[in-house]
């Protein structure tokens, strides 16, 4: 009998623990085979003292205990439990996630806001069958979370930004623990405040957004569909604005009455729908929809693309990329530089990853850091690094890390070939070693088109007799890029061992 390929993704959220077994298969199937969750408000404690207590870590054990004895009765070969934002932002993280693994041998990874919102696009990707076709009209994504909004755009196929508000359902109605109770207070309250953070967002980041659809995700969508009878996930603007005042119309506890939800579901129901309204309202030309999406889907997606048994059929590193262009576009770079440079990384890193053991998603970040290298010209052209540096620090990625993020920002800063940084000392060996590849990486192939003027039509790469030879075609004159990539010639041999060549050749 053929052994299955049985996967648990295991989500620690803020308001439940879930998990999924899914059925892997070679021929691009998923199958769910089983799913359990437990209700566990872990963001409660997080949001309002800023860490978890003893007696609730007791619970979580408990629970992910629970779903260990499922697994091992399934015969599961392998899992990823994650949490999110309310074992993230609790002061006493580590300590968390050190009782769990203590006590039930489960490994709790914490996924940063940017990863965990991509996996939540991967699982849309798995679970709306038009999803490419809607991304290539333009798209608004809206998830609302128990700890966050994420409002993300896409337009012609391509992520362009993906900003986070703190402003979930569950962190708003503990702020406003006081006055929770008072429906009509807390509703007014609410939309003050969330109100001049998503105005502030809109005039920084959502100037001239070109979308055709509108697509709501979040905790509570279940909850809202439920209330509606929505047959599929299509809902209008006006759906929701009913629903909305009917909330404000009967109190919660009526509500929660006629349609048999808990106090609790309503409450965050109504931050749910408020939190959505600033993007709704009379968008009677845009098509809204409100499909079912999972954490846990998105786990179980990337983990199939990484072990080869399915892939969607959106590439979401090339997300990655659109959005860093899309961010260092706000900085005035010169898009046919870059452009240049990125392919000269590539063709480098491509000569020179197998021999060094450099893999795919280094040159992920390689390519990343070339998009974000120039963004500080911005603002002066002296030690115009050090700013760009500060930039990439802060325009985060959907998809990559924090620990992604570090390593751009450090490449960036390095790629003249300095390391006079006081956070770098505090890195791995291995870390510092990637970072060094990457930056005389970086080095050389901004020296290819130093000026700016793209005078190189193209170039090819190879290692012979113990160098790297850069060929570079063109009719132009290009002294200045030779002498500048003899400057940076040294670092690159320094970290490599290895001389390297630039070499004219006329087309």
């Amino acid at each position: 009998m053929a052994k299955l390929n049985l996967f648990a993704a295991i989500d620690i959220g803020s308001s439940r623990i879930s998990m999924k077994i899914f059925q892997l298969k070679k021929n691009d199937s998923i199958t769910v085979i089983d799913s359990c969750e437990s209700n566990l408000s872990i963001g409660k404690e997080t949001y309002n003292v800023g860490k978890i207590s003893y007696e609730l870590t007791g619970e979580i054990c408990s629970c992910l205990e629970n779903f260990k004895r499922i697994m091992n009765e399934y015969g599961v070969t392998d899992y990823i439990c994650y949490a999110t934002s309310a074992v993230r932002e609790a002061s006493n993280s580590e300590y968390i996630r050190d009782q769990i693994f203590i006590r039930t041998g489960l490994k709790v990874g914490i996924a940063s806001n940017e990863e965990e919102r991509f996996l939540h696009y991967k699982a849309l990707a798995l679970n709306m069958k038009d999803f490419d076709d809607i991304i290539g009209e333009g798209a608004l994504i809206i998830e609302v979370s128990a700890g966050s909004v994420q409002v993300t755009s896409y337009e012609k196929s391509k992520l362009q930004f993906s900003q986070n508000l703190p402003l979930g359902s569950l962190r708003i109605t503990e702020v406003m623990s006081g006055v929770r109770n008072n429906t009509i207070l807390f509703s007014k309250l609410v939309k003050e405040y969330a109100g001049s953070m998503i105005e502030l967002y809109k005039n920084s980041f959502f100037t001239d957004p070109k979308y055709k659809h509108i697509i709501l995700i979040g905790s509570y969508t279940d909850n809202i569909k439920a209330a509606l009878k929505l047959k599929d996930d299509k809902v209008t603007s006006a759906q929701l604005e009913s629903l909305y005042n009917e909330i404000m119309d009967t109190g919660l506890y009526d509500f929660g009455d006629k349609y048999n939800f808990s106090y609790e579901e309503c409450r965050l129901m109504m931050s749910s729908l408020l939190l959505y309204r600033p993007f709704t309202t009379n968008k009677t030309d845009k098509n809204i929809f409100m499909p079912d999406v999972e954490f846990t889907d998105g786990i179980c997606v990337e983990y199939a693309e990484k072990n080869k048994f399915t892939h969607t059929k959106h590439i979401f590193t090339n997300d990655i990329f659109s959005s860093a262009m899309y961010y260092a576009g706000r900085y005035g770079t010169n898009k046919k530089h870059i452009e240049k440079v990125v392919s000269y990384c590539e063709s480098i890193f491509m000569a020179l990853s197998k021999k060094f053991g450099l893999s795919k998603f280094d040159l992920v970040l390689l390519k990343v850091a070339a998009i974000f290298a120039s963004t500080g010209l911005y603002i002066n052209v002296n030690d115009y690094n050090i700013y760009s540096y500060n930039i990439t620090k802060a325009n985060k990625l959907l998809g990559l890390s924090n620990k992604d993020n570090d390593i751009i920002s450090l490449v960036v800063l390095f790629h003249n070939g300095i390391f006079d940084f006081e956070e770098y000392e505090y890195l791995s060996k291995s870390r510092k070693l990637l970072i060094a590849k990457l930056s005389s990486i970086l080095s050389l192939a901004h020296s290819i088109d130093y000026e700016y003027k793209q005078k190189v039509d193209r170039i090819r790469v190879s290692l012979k007799n113990g160098e790297l030879i850069i060929t570079a075609y063109t009719d132009t004159d290009i002294t200045i890029e030779q002498w500048q990539f003899e400057e940076r010639e040294e670092f690159f041999e320094d970290v490599f061992g290895i001389p390297a060549r630039l070499k004219k050749k006329d087309i």
